[in-house]
């Protein structure tokens, strides 16, 4: 089973995914890999420079970073695994092309900011409201083909998680759509 992940800035898409590997997933990271070729490259692992190395990547591969990651997984024989994470309805459609479940993951604006300023991954949070806010209508309300579209995305979800709340309640709904899912709840799986 292949789950693809998407979700806005902070809103827990990480959290998602430590649970996830709890439950015997495998995890292959999109923002991990493009911060391994930035620092080949010499380059800051900040937003700006994580975004344009994704686009040059949709220029290889129809699924970008997340069909390079795919690749990989399919090379090391996964097969319960993870992609994360899907930024852009083309993305989307080459993780619907593999058969893979959306699940996105969502919080309220000023929640998520605090998210991020707490976690302090790198140069990517360590940013003004006023910053996040520019990266959040960048990112998350692309226009036009190929670029950053997160809310779109979201829409085309088979799932979207409210993060607003606990970290129990986060774990709780992520069990229902385990158990939705599940292949011996599916016959046709």
């Amino acid at each position: 089973m292949i789950i693809g992940i998407a979700g806005t800035l902070g809103a827990g898409k990480g959290t998602v995914v430590e649970y996830l590997k709890q439950e015997g997933f495998l995890h292959y990271s999109s923002s991990g890999r493009l911060k391994e070729i930035l620092e080949e490259r010499g380059l800051l692992s900040d937003r700006p420079h994580l975004s344009a190395l994704a686009d040059e990547l949709l220029q290889t591969y129809q699924g970008g970073v997340l069909e390079a990651s795919y690749k990989k997984a399919q090379a090391e024989g996964a097969k319960n695994y993870i992609l994360e994470s899907i930024h852009r309805l083309s993305e989307l459609e080459f993780m619907r092309s593999i058969g893979a479940i959306i699940i996105g993951v969502d919080a309220e604006t000023n929640v998520r900011y605090e998210r991020s300023v707490r976690r302090q991954e790198g140069e990517k949070d360590n940013v003004t409201y006023d910053e996040f806010l520019s990266h959040i209508e960048r990112e998350e309300n692309g226009k036009g083909e190929g670029t950053p579209n997160i809310r779109a995305v979201l829409e085309q979800a088979d799932f979207v998680l409210n993060n607003n709340g606990t970290l129990a309640e986060l774990h709780q709904q992520i069990d229902e759509i385990l158990q939705k899912i599940s292949p011996a709840n599916n016959p046709a799986s």
